[in-house]
């Protein structure tokens, strides 16, 4: 595995079978809890604001690249390295191909009221054979929440959990309870952002050419304004990234 660092924050530089390999492998014989993130650039500039955050990131197993902006960034801070970019949509199909491929239960955590009952539907009608054992939106990622949610995991019996409580929540809900989490049989934990609200349905999905384009992000934009904020780190990772791009090319002999 090919790690490197964004702006000092870590990703794995990954095809998508590698990381399909990674997973299923540790799903089937793997010892305790792997964390998967899907790093984007608001990851990136939040951990450079948050050491909690930065660390829960450095210390998950496998940290694949998400969002045209971290691509973009290898492209031009290692441009030897290949990487796809896998979301933490396709890794959620993928969970369901998983489960239905050996049998072990998905549980899917957060999210709106019904969202993940019709995004496990989905899955299954997507992946027959699968099984997603439990869905749980009444809950919360405060400490107050934990011993609850983390009992109904237990009861479901499920190996596979994608967390849908949104950055920087879901991280800090993930890496607090790994420790539960391994304890409860879970085998890997995904945190998925709105993952589920595109599989449901209940977020549309930007046409086929804007996300061939990686342009998702500015489709959303235009739909829910009101998320502009949330963006305006964009151009400040964009910035960052060239100005380091530029020092190692003047590094180089």
């Amino acid at each position: 595995m090919t790690r490197t660092q964004v702006l000092g924050v870590p990703v794995d530089a990954l095809t998508y079978p590698d990381i399909r390999d990674v997973i299923r492998r540790h799903v089937r014989s793997g010892e305790g809890c792997l964390h998967v993130v899907t790093l984007n650039p608001e990851y990136v500039m939040t951990a450079r604001n948050d050491p909690a955050f930065a660390e829960a990131i450095r210390q998950s197993r496998l940290i694949t690249v998400d969002g045209v902006g971290i691509s973009l960034a290898l492209r031009a801070l290692e441009p030897g390295l290949a990487a796809d970019r896998v979301t933490g949509v396709a890794l959620s199909w993928f969970l369901g191909e998983l489960s239905a491929e050996t049998g072990q239960g998905v549980f899917l955590l957060g999210a709106g009221i019904g969202v993940a009952d019709e995004a496990g539907r989905r899955l299954i009608a997507e992946h027959p054979g699968a099984s997603v054992v439990g869905t749980w939106a009444e809950g919360s990622p405060r400490p107050e929440d934990d011993a609850e949610t983390i009992a109904r995991i237990r009861e479901s019996g499920a190996t596979m959990l994608l967390v849908a409580y949104g950055a920087p929540a879901q991280i800090h809900w993930i890496h607090r309870n790994l420790p539960q989490l391994e304890d409860a049989g879970v085998r890997v934990v995904i945190g998925i952002g709105g993952a589920l609200d595109y599989i449901s349905g209940n977020v549309p999905w930007a046409p086929p050419l804007v996300r061939r384009l990686g342009l998702e992000w500015l489709y959303r934009l235009a739909r829910e304004p009101w998320r502009w904020r949330r963006q305006m780190a964009l151009p400040m990772f964009a910035a960052l990234v060239a100005r380091d791009a530029a020092k190692k090319r003047l590094r180089r002999p």
